[in-house]
């Protein structure tokens, strides 16, 4: 995902000096939708971390009972 958003952003800048202003539009949207999907992938990633502590610290108290 980081080599798409770097693509992006070289498209981007690629499209702001030979002057194409759809090109320039289409990478900036294509920027900003990897840039979320990045977000949430972090947000997925720590989610699941803290799940996964809650449901192994729940089956450490049921384990000793």
């Amino acid at each position: 995902m980081i080599v798409s958003t770097a693509i992006g952003l070289l498209a981007l800048v690629i499209g702001l000096i030979i002057g194409w202003p759809v090109l320039v539009l289409l990478s900036i949207i294509f920027t900003i939708v990897q840039i979320v999907m990045l977000t949430a992938k972090t947000a997925v990633e720590r989610n699941d971390v803290k799940v996964a502590e809650r449901l192994a610290a729940k089956k450490a108290r049921h384990e000793r009972d």
